[in-house]
């Protein structure tokens, strides 16, 4: 109705009444104030739950039982004599910084007088989650709210977008009031190197920054699980795998021991064979699929990246656009970092989203790209 009465060039303002913070004070005592335990408890007819019409229909009925408890009007009257909701912004903030947050999916800035983002959250509806801060009474909403003086957005489209946006902009300003995901854990990435006697070892280090490694992990665990099952499959050395150190020989507990390369049985270059046949199938494993969600409009979409199993980026990409490969696809993308939260982002939403996975566009990446220049 507010959005028909802005498109006539009009303001549509009403106070609002909660339902559940009403009931409290008019029915207190009860277990619960959703609608449907209200509608139990005050034996209210309640037909087509989480429909609009049965929804509103038990509304309704709950207001006019309200209005005739014997506190309904007055309760009724302090309530509406109270602030509205856009008369709760921080002290701050403009009016207009507010009004003008769009009610789509994307996320959001709180920003200080001096302009530093002090903020960042994500949304599906970003004016109403903003307003939510706003009415949040704890401590760390108040003061952060009373240090508020401007407000910033970016449009996502969908929810992932928004989630991996968030990130991104956590890792990169690192707000004052974002306690999550702010700090840098560290990465692991797994290496290969040859000896002086020919012998090829893996090993798992921890990532410096412009390293490349043949596949990363975020926690150590993970990393020595995936080498121990790296080893059984391929009947690699546990000792030159740098499973176990300062031993003679390989004897793990939970790999198989190798056909002797530890022990002068095996050639190094027949054991050499195996570690390329494991590096091989490593490569082949490795995923380049482009997941596609909603634009921030109807005229394009929205593109997730994962190039050889790791998260690389997003894009919008208007839908008259020809595109044939990754390399069409370029200019549209928003390279980012991987990181843990973005891994688990994505790992979630192909979870709980399967039907999401038969949309998922797979694509080889031509030779021409190569994907340090899109890092």
């Amino acid at each position: 109705v507010q959005q028909e009465f802005r498109r006539a060039g009009l303001e549509f303002v009403r106070k609002k009444l909660c339902s559940v913070r009403l009931s409290r004070k008019v029915f207190p005592g009860l277990k619960s104030y959703s609608l449907g335990k209200l509608c139990s408890s005050l034996k209210i007819p309640l037909e087509n739950r989480h429909r609009a019409a049965g929804d509103a229909h038990a509304t309704t009925l709950l207001f006019q039982r309200i209005l005739e408890s014997p506190q309904g009007k007055e309760a009724i009257s302090r309530f509406l004599n109270a602030r509205s909701q856009e008369s709760t912004l921080p002290p701050h903030l403009p009016k207009t910084s507010y009004q003008n947050l769009p009610e789509t999916p994307g996320i959001y800035y709180f920003l200080n007088s001096k302009k530093e983002i002090i903020y960042v959250g994500k949304a599906i509806n970003l004016k109403k989650r903003v307003l939510s801060h706003f009415y949040d009474k704890s401590e760390k909403e108040l003061i952060m709210c009373r240090e508020t003086a401007d407000l910033d957005f970016e449009c996502s489209g969908s929810e992932l977008v928004a989630l991996l946006m968030e990130a991104a902009a956590i890792k990169k300003y690192y707000p004052r009031y974002n306690r999550a995901q702010k700090s840098r854990k560290p990465t692991f990435g797994l290496f290969t190197y040859t000896d002086q006697s020919g012998i090829r070892h893996l090993a798992i280090n921890k990532l410096q920054k412009g390293q490349n490694s043949l596949k990363v992990f975020y926690k150590p665990t993970e990393a020595r699980l995936f080498l121990e099952a790296l080893c059984t499959e391929f009947g690699l050395c546990a000792k030159f795998c740098h499973l176990q150190d300062g031993v003679s020989h390989c004897n793990h507990f939970r790999v198989p021991q190798c056909s002797g390369v530890c022990r002068g049985i095996e050639t190094p270059d027949t054991y050499n064979l195996r570690i390329e046949n494991a590096l091989r199938a490593l490569d082949q494993k490795a995923e380049n699929i482009l997941i596609r969600e909603k634009g921030r409009h109807t005229d394009e979409e929205a593109l997730v990246w994962i190039a050889e199993g790791m998260y690389r980026g997003y894009g919008f990409v208007p839908k008259m656009s020809e595109v044939n490969s990754l390399e069409d696809l370029e200019p549209f993308l928003t390279p980012q970092k991987a990181y843990p939260e973005t891994a688990q982002i994505i790992g979630a939403y192909l979870l709980k989203n399967p039907e999401k996975g038969r949309e998922i566009a797979r694509m080889d990446v031509p030779g021409a790209i190569e994907t340090g220049r899109l890092l």
